[in-house]
């Protein structure tokens, strides 16, 4: 089916890729559809409007049902955020926050928050891309950037960013949460294009190597087996990465 999608596409049948795309049966094949409609360069933009439309109609107002949607939603919405579709990231925001409140299913829903603190601009207000208080109710602890409001400047934004709580990401290897030294590194060299002055942070690198460590050695004596060999490959690569900078 993804071939003969791609095929209509790239052959210029946008009507019969347009009347594909709406007889799916169901949201992982419309997620499919979805995919290949974004990849190809040819695709016309009533192709992908029709494309995201489709699987927006295969979600199901009940409970489970509306998290598996959401999870397959949570497949894509990168895409639509690189590509500041603003509109339908808001519809599927509004959709997705509206089930998991009034259906009690928030499953992936976090996800779209995480969207959010990850891709949004500093002139972005959570409130315009219905994170607030009200509808992220199911959430136990609320990302500080869904609190804030949009920021003046992209100094101000990237300054804020850099006085939060050491960044992490997923490491693979070590199956584990490290601290992410690429988009602190990232925020300082733009703060330096913008003249900005990044000596309060000299020392910051340093410190959250440190702290990281020392949260991972402390984890480590009621650690068994897995748990124990993730914390020990998470506290080798921090012990490198430290040395790499003394």
């Amino acid at each position: 089916m993804n071939d003969q999608l791609t095929g209509l596409i790239q052959d210029g049948k946008t009507n019969q890729a347009i009347e594909m795309v709406r007889g799916t049966k169901n949201y992982h094949e419309s997620e499919e559809f979805v995919f290949v409609v974004l990849r190809e360069e040819k695709s016309m933009p009533d192709l992908v409007e029709a494309a995201l439309e489709a699987f927006l109609g295969t979600r199901e107002n009940r409970h489970e049902q509306h998290g598996y949607w959401v999870h397959s939603l949570s497949h894509f919405t990168h895409i639509l955020w690189k590509r500041r579709m603003d509109g339908w990231i808001k519809r599927f925001n509004r959709v997705s926050f509206m089930g998991a409140n009034e259906l009690r299913d928030p499953n992936c829903s976090d996800r779209l928050v995480d969207d959010f603190v990850r891709y949004a601009k500093f002139d972005d207000e959570p409130a315009d891309f219905h994170l607030t208080a009200e509808n992220l109710r199911w959430m136990k602890k609320i990302p500080a950037r869904i609190k804030t409001h949009r920021f003046d400047t992209e100094k101000e934004f990237l300054l804020w960013k850099l006085r939060q709580p050491a960044p992490l990401c997923w490491d693979n290897d070590a199956q584990t949460e490290l601290v992410d030294l690429s988009e602190f590194q990232n925020n300082i060299e733009q703060l330096q294009k913008l003249g900005a002055d990044i000596s309060e942070f000299n020392e910051t690198k340093m410190d959250l190597l440190a702290k990281q460590l020392s949260k991972l050695e402390s984890e480590l004596p009621s650690a068994q087996d897995r748990k124990r060999e993730r914390l020990e490959k998470g506290i080798q690569k921090t012990r490198e990465a430290l040395s790499k900078i003394n």
